[in-house]
């Protein structure tokens, strides 16, 4: 085999995080929903090409050890910290290989899930056509593949960004300066125009407030590297038809449905669409669409758009809204952890509507009794993820249903439970309800001798951003950091208190109270009330703990 040759990547490693959307869950989640039948996550087999430093793969071998995961990446750079990681983690259900793409063939085998995350768009046509070759021959019968790439019309507006930087950046050779020197023209060209408010401007400005939150290496990666092509949606499509593949649909089922425009835009969608390429491709016209995240499988595999609720009668449902519209809240005695809880008095008997809102603002209204219990039901659970039936059981008994139950009653709850769910999936949010396939196991309570997840310890050794249980990246305060990357299973929480109380002490661990420096030994019982307790809940909040 050709050794692989060195990259920009050696040079500037590419600084990732997990991504939620490639999990193999989210892949069977949209997949079973549009009329597949995958292979369950638990036993399954995964493929991601250009794995970088294992940030993406590694938790998902770590959460999911029946499983089998493979890892290719041209530099060698990465491959080798991702190879630490996973040996220092004692992982052995994770095979990972300095390989370059094009070498890549039959030896392989067959994945059930193939994940081509952040590569599509940055490599010459011809190692494109062999990422879709690769979904197309290392694919077993009912997998999926996804693949993420940039595309039009949105980046043409950002492609002209791109030359600019490109253009200045080039009389640099140190990818450091290259990279400050980017920022500082776009910072230069936008501050130099903000006055005119024409469109160029806002442009600018939007640009330049984008790239001021990402890191150095993302903007090296993506804006100053010699490739980057974006392609139009159905271009992709054909390209992939050609390889034996069809467009399955989005890692974000929301938006494929036309249902989510105004209604006169979306019958002018319909007449103007002959197929689901001509209406996808219509909607990206529409937003402007600058990335896609897209699905495929084998050509051979029958599909249905119309998506009926009864299929997830197998699904696990999750949510964290609360009950906050017009009801009086309910004070709840302290909790063991000292906090105090806020719940919501709901009346669920009637058909009276009632406010849901998630953390971040998302909000729905629901007036049926069972979809109101269901809720009240999930909002106590989260961030664990309840069986669609199990759920189901959990509202009748909220709702006093004692009758004898028949298959008629069990149809008609799950069908009321299944449409509410649906509807709230793909037309809101699924930051408000979350439909899977699996759960991922973590515990939801700090127990006395409470257990971080490995990788979550792992990565707090050396940073403030851990992967949780439920494929999500989380950012730690410090005192989150240096509680999690202590919590093995050997302390107990007085333990756990008097490290952070000795960390205070030896002042490499501020701790505030009420915006003042806290003196740790005289607050000691104020810091475990009001500090330490309050983090370690949050930290089982986040998915970060296990049993």
């Amino acid at each position: 085999m050709t050794e692989p040759v060195t990259t920009s990547y050696d040079a500037v490693p590419y600084e990732s995080s997990s991504f939620p959307q490639t999990h193999p869950d989210r892949l069977a989640t949209v997949a079973t929903l549009l009329g597949m039948n995958p292979v369950p996550v638990e036993r399954c087999r995964v493929l991601e090409l250009g794995c970088g430093m294992g940030d993406n793969l590694i938790p998902m071998a770590a959460g999911l050890p029946e499983s089998t995961f493979v890892g290719i990446d041209l530099s060698g750079r990465q491959i080798a910290a991702a190879q630490k990681m996973a040996d220092d983690l004692g992982l052995r259900n994770i095979g990972l290989r300095h390989q370059d793409i094009m070498a890549a063939g039959e030896e392989l085998g067959r994945f059930d899930y193939i994940i081509c995350n952040g590569v599509y768009s940055w490599v010459p046509d011809a190692v494109q056509g062999k990422i879709l070759e690769i979904c197309s021959r290392n694919l077993a019968e009912n997998g999926v593949a996804y693949v993420s790439y940039n595309t039009y019309p949105g980046w043409h507006m950002r492609g002209m960004i791109r030359d600019m930087m490109r253009y200045h950046a080039e009389q640099f050779s140190d990818p450091k300066v290259r990279v400050k020197q980017a920022r500082n023209l776009i910072g230069f060209l936008a501050k130099s125009v903000a006055r005119e408010r024409t469109p160029y401007s806002l442009l600018l400005q939007t640009e330049l407030e984008r790239l001021s939150q990402s890191r150095d290496s993302y903007l090296f990666h993506e804006h100053l590297e010699e490739v980057n092509e974006p392609i139009y949606f159905y271009q992709f499509v054909e390209r992939a038809a050609a390889k034996g593949l069809k467009y399955l649909g989005e890692a974000d089922l929301r938006v494929m449905l036309p249902g989510n425009f105004p209604p006169e835009v979306e019958n002018v969608l319909q007449v103007l669409s002959s197929d689901l390429t001509h209406l996808e491709q219509y909607m990206d016209f529409l937003r402007n669409r600058t990335f896609r995240q897209t699905l495929l499988c084998h050509a051979a595999i029958p599909l249905t758009y119309k998506i009926r609720p009864e299929r997830l009668a197998s699904f696990y449902v999750a949510s964290p809204a609360k009950a906050v519209a017009g009801q009086t809240p309910h004070p709840q005695p302290l909790s063991p952890e000292g906090r105090g809880e806020q719940h919501t008095m709901v009346d669920i008997q009637s058909n009276e509507y009632v406010r849901f809102e998630s953390p971040d603002g998302i909000a729905i209204s629901l007036n049926h009794p069972m979809t109101k219990a269901a809720m009240l039901c999930l909002s106590e659970t989260w961030p664990r993820r309840t069986p669609v039936k199990t759920l189901r059981a959990e509202a009748r008994a909220r709702l006093n249903l004692d009758r004898a139950e028949d298959a008629n009653s069990v149809a008609q709850d799950l069908a009321i439970l299944g449409k509410w769910l649906l509807t709230a999936y793909t037309s809101v949010s699924d930051r408000l309800i979350e439909l899977n396939l699996s759960a991922p196991r973590f515990v939801a309570e700090a127990t006395e001798r409470p257990v971080a997840s490995p990788v979550a310890r792992y990565q707090a050794a050396s940073g403030n951003r851990v992967t949780n249980m439920r494929h999500e990246s989380v950012h730690l305060d410090e005192l989150h950091r240096q509680l999690l990357r202590r919590m093995d299973g050997s302390r107990d929480r007085a333990a756990l208190l008097e490290e952070i109380v000795k960390l205070a002490g030896s002042g490499n661990l501020r701790l505030q109270q009420d915006g003042v420096a806290a003196d740790p030994q005289t607050l000691k019982q104020e810091i475990e009330q009001r500090v330490f307790n309050q983090k370690l809940t949050e930290l089982a909040h986040w998915a970060l703990l296990v049993g």
